[in-house]
């Protein structure tokens, strides 16, 4: 089996083209499951955050597996904003992107679980072998990358840099009312920051209450019933969404309500969410600063030293990685021909065997010539499946290709 990626990412694409393709965590599960239906996937990861919608695939045929993609995922793969990655490429980029090399905010440490989540939802459905070293080798590389390099020294995230564009703007939050939307992981990281920069008046709005009255309990936070988000908005100066919904939360008509009840008093809103969770129109209202998850890559630059040293050996060891699997990949592709050579002496002995027997034959005779020519072909063949699987693991294809040749099996080249 083959292994490729079909995704769309924050350097290929705005927000508003990546929400078109995000899936939520919670339909990971019905993905998979619709995606394993087609014969040319055999095993599928769906990955989708706030910067990216990846697909990583395992096909008998990637040349047949193209010729498909755009009805199984309907839209146009070679489109400029859709990247499609095969092989040892594909494994360098998963491996970056485990290690948060690829990452918006260089080393966010928030990319890994989320990676990790995405693989235990495709293993539900069982993944194969070549799906399973992918993702375990992408894992290793990530910690490699952190505790060998300087990418893991000072960990980052959006949410990090949603809080730092904050204090920008107001200077201090200690006297802001702060309204965190949302209750996942991402708005745990939000509260945590935000705590650590003396946010003292903060409220937590959830659509599952019981998740918001948690995590603001955790915090000494306050908690705003969801369906009273509308009639509340006025109160807060300082707003950030971070939810998995499909669809916005803050509407442009609350929010012009709210402006009006504060005497048009500016408000500021960070939205880190992909889908986005608040109307794009809120932008144009004059007294909301309104900023996406793409914004905050002008804040990143500002706050982050991107040192090139560091960049380049993460880069190293994610090429020596992907390398190794490359490597692994050949002898699996090429395993089939030790499955082609036994089945070759397997019908060659039930052939001489078929020709022994007749009818008024002895059973008695009939399972010794059966157990003489299991026990002569098993000896005839046990040195040539040795070499076999030795020049295999070599790596070695022109060797490889002449073993092929000399016991007459086939190479499946796609594969």
């Amino acid at each position: 089996m083959a292994i490729c990626l079909l995704g769309i990412n924050h350097k290929t694409a705005e927000v508003n083209i990546r929400e078109q393709f995000t899936v939520a965590e919670t339909e990971y599960e019905s993905h998979n499951q619709s995606l394993l239906k087609h014969q040319v996937i055999d095993s599928v990861v769906v990955l989708s955050t706030c910067n990216r919608t990846e697909y990583y695939l395992s096909t008998p045929s990637i040349e047949l597996l193209q010729t498909k993609l755009n009805d199984i995922f309907h839209f146009d793969y070679t489109e400029k904003y859709v990247y499609f990655k095969k092989g040892i490429d594909c494994a360098a980029h998963l491996f970056a992107v485990t290690a948060g090399v690829d990452s918006l905010v260089l080393g966010e440490t928030q990319i890994q679980g989320q990676v990790k989540r995405a693989f235990d939802e495709a293993q539900k459905h069982a993944v194969n072998s070549e799906i399973n070293k992918l993702f375990q080798m992408a894992f290793k590389t990530a910690k490699l990358v952190r505790s060998d390099t300087e990418i893991g020294r000072n960990p980052v995230s959006v949410a990090h840099c949603a809080v730092q564009l904050g204090r920008q703007i107001f200077g201090s939050l200690e006297q802001q009312k702060v309204l965190v939307i949302g209750a996942g992981e991402t708005a745990e990281l939000l509260v945590r920051y935000l705590i650590n920069h003396h946010a003292s008046n903060m409220t937590i709005c959830n659509r599952t209450q019981a998740k918001a009255k948690n995590l603001a309990s955790h915090f000494h936070a306050l908690v705003l019933p969801f369906e009273h988000l509308s009639n509340k908005l006025h109160e807060f100066d300082l707003v950030f969404t971070a939810t998995a919904s499909p669809e916005p939360i803050v509407s442009y008509k609350a929010t012009t309500d709210a402006l009006q009840v504060r005497k048009f008093k500016p408000m500021v809103m960070i939205d880190i969410s992909v889908p986005r969770d608040i109307e794009d129109q809120i932008k144009n209202l004059d007294d909301v600063f309104l900023y996406t998850v793409d914004d905050l890559e002008t804040v990143i630059t500002k706050n982050m030293q991107r040192r090139e040293s560091t960049i380049e050996e993460a880069t190293r060891i994610i090429k020596a990685e992907a390398e190794l699997l490359g490597q692994w990949l050949k002898t699996r592709r090429h395993h089939q021909l030790l499955k082609q050579y036994q089945m070759k002496v397997e019908h060659i002995k039930k052939h001489v065997v078929a020709k022994q027997i007749t009818q008024d034959l002895p059973e008695e005779h009939i399972n010794k010539i059966t157990t003489v020519a299991h026990q002569v072909s098993k000896k005839l063949s046990h040195h040539q499946m040795i070499g076999i699987k030795k020049v295999i693991e070599s790596g070695n294809e022109d060797h490889i290709k002449l073993v092929a040749q000399l016991f007459d099996l086939e190479i499946n080249d796609d594969a």
